[in-house]
């Protein structure tokens, strides 16, 4: 079944108002429905007179909201948008249709982007176009990706960690295992953060690549609940507090000049690493996606796992989580057991084919 929703504008109260619609039994007619609501929609804005091209709508549209955006955000939406132009950039917004872009993000696929990197596009030029004409494009939306990024096994993270022992930087790959930090917020820690009488460590901060020029700034964490405070196993703790004794920065991990590290460097370093201890070069952040789902498969609770990964329940579930083949064959045996087993059944074929059917089985098994 498929279904959507669909902003409608504002309401007399100035409130949002969001058409939803669902049970269609084919995506096409999910799509055509979906169509026919932007229509309507469009037909009751006032109509926004739209002289100028798709590159100028888009460049107007970054520039209002360059304010209020993210230096890392707003290079980014820059980036995206500049993939469209040399398709559509010099035409009319006017004369801009659903099937033009359509075929450009098919184009776009060809040529090697991704379809991850395209539903963002299309996002964010779907916003633009509604926020600077009230209208909607209505376009379909690219399918999102059938490949899975790669996640370690819990055999490969042990093979790392006994790789990493004599590396200067073991503490941090043991604290990114074992407590799933983003590399942010792993290269904003401070030895304040640090409290070994309870054993917890405070997260408070990141330091994030951003902009043309790759310069780290240091700010919150991406959201509310990524401020949080970790809880340390007792080797953990006592590999911190040992290299807290031979510190010289008030950071927890720095480089050989003792000045805070890079992201982008720690990422470099991880998978340098892990390929040389023969593991995949995963990054660090799937990591995250490896413990959400191993302590998941160890019994606990939703809650528990995003609030030590610093995520909210329902987008742990989405992103964060992946079912390992054990678990999957596992699964497919309980649900046989509870749906069909009874206790005279248990290692025995209880379904014989009519026509190749034994009298001496046909007489058991009735």
């Amino acid at each position: 079944m498929f279904g959507f929703r669909l902003e409608m504008g504002r309401g007399r109260d100035g409130s949002r108002v969001q058409a939803r619609r669902s049970g269609f039994a084919t995506f096409q007619a999910a799509l055509a429905e979906y169509r026919r609501l932007c229509a309507q929609r469009d037909a009751s804005q006032p109509k926004t007179r739209m002289t100028g091209t798709v590159r100028a709508l888009c460049d107007a549209w970054l520039q209002a909201r360059e304010q209020e955006l993210e230096p890392n955000t707003l290079h980014n939406y820059r980036w995206l948008l500049g993939l469209i132009y040399p398709h559509v950039g010099r035409s009319r917004a006017s004369r801009l249709s659903a099937r033009a872009v359509e075929r450009m993000y098919r184009t776009l696929e060809a040529e090697g982007y991704s379809r991850t990197t395209l539903r963002t596009l299309d996002l964010v030029l779907s916003k633009a176009f509604y926020e600077e004409t009230g209208l909607s494009l209505g376009t379909r939306k690219p399918r999102l990706s059938d490949k899975l990024r790669p996640v370690w096994t819990l055999d490969e993270a042990r093979t790392f960690l006994r790789h990493v022992q004599c590396d200067r930087l073991y503490p941090l790959w043991r604290l990114l295992l074992v407590s799933g930090l983003r590399r942010g917020e792993l290269c904003g820690l401070k030895w304040t953060d640090l409290n070994t009488d309870l054993a917890t460590l405070k997260v408070r901060r990141q330091r994030v690549v951003e902009g043309p020029g790759s310069v780290v700034r240091e700010k919150r964490p991406k959201n509310d609940n990524g401020i949080r405070t970790v809880m340390l196993d007792t080797i953990t703790l006592k590999t911190l507090t040992h290299a807290q004794n031979s510190a010289r920065s008030a950071y927890m991990f720095t480089g050989r000049t003792n000045r805070p590290l890079r992201p982008d460097n720690v990422t470099d370093r991880f998978n340098k690493l892990a390929t040389a201890a023969g593991v995949r070069a995963i990054g660090p952040h799937q990591v995250r996606h490896m413990l959400a789902s191993s302590l998941l498969d160890s019994g606990y609770g939703v809650h528990e796992v995003a609030e030590r990964l610093g995520h909210d329940a329902a987008t742990l579930m989405r992103y964060y989580t992946r079912v390992n083949a054990a678990r999957r064959a596992q699964a497919a045996e309980d649900a046989a057991v509870l749906v069909t087993a009874t206790p005279w059944e248990s290692d025995r074929l209880w379904w014989i084919p009519q026509q190749v059917r034994p009298s001496s089985v046909h007489s058991t098994m009735v």
